[in-house]
């Protein structure tokens, strides 16, 4: 139902829009043939055109339209900010593939399990960490001879091998 009232005041929008760039004849004005008039043949030094970008009132305001209906995309993803969950943030709206950087970028409600830190290492399972309940272990750690934990996350490493023949591992 809210789209469908996006969907109307978008339309009663274009259409003022349209009639402003038109232009309709002041009722009041014999002389005035359209609303926006290109000579400018006063001389009276009273700049108070009918349509014209400048603020022609006493109040701080600029002479601007209400903007509440106007739809605003800051990120320019496509999504307006009323449909999309983080509208500054490009990679992240309805419908956006899970990229792993702890956000929600499918505007679902949820944060992929992958994406979370369980162990506070700073490492999460999408960056590869290999046991995110264990803050000993985690990308780059040093390896060490632990029972055959993979410390580092790198399968090629691996500390129970006797690389030397000397009857230790490393």
């Amino acid at each position: 139902m809210a789209h469908e009232l996006r969907r109307k005041l978008s339309l009663i929008t274009l259409l003022c829009g349209l009639l402003l760039v038109l232009g309709c004849p002041d009722p009041d004005d014999d002389d005035d043939t359209s609303a926006m008039d290109d000579d400018d043949d006063d001389t009276s030094g009273d700049d108070d055109d009918t349509m014209d970008d400048d603020d022609d009132d006493d109040d701080d305001s600029a002479d601007d339209d209400d903007d509440s209906a106007v739809e605003v995309d800051n990120d320019g993803d496509g999504w307006t900010e009323d449909e999309d969950c983080d509208d500054n943030n490009p990679d992240t709206y309805p419908g956006a593939d899970e990229i792993c950087d702890g956000e929600d970028n499918d505007c679902d409600g949820d944060i992929p399990v992958d994406e979370t830190d369980d162990d506070g290492d700073g490492f999460t399972e999408c960056d590869g960490d290999c046991d995110d309940t264990n803050d000993q272990v985690y990308p780059g750690a040093q390896e060490i001879c632990n029972g055959g934990l993979d410390d580092d996350c790198d399968p090629l490493t691996d500390e129970n091998v006797d690389d030397d023949g000397d009857g230790y591992t490393n």
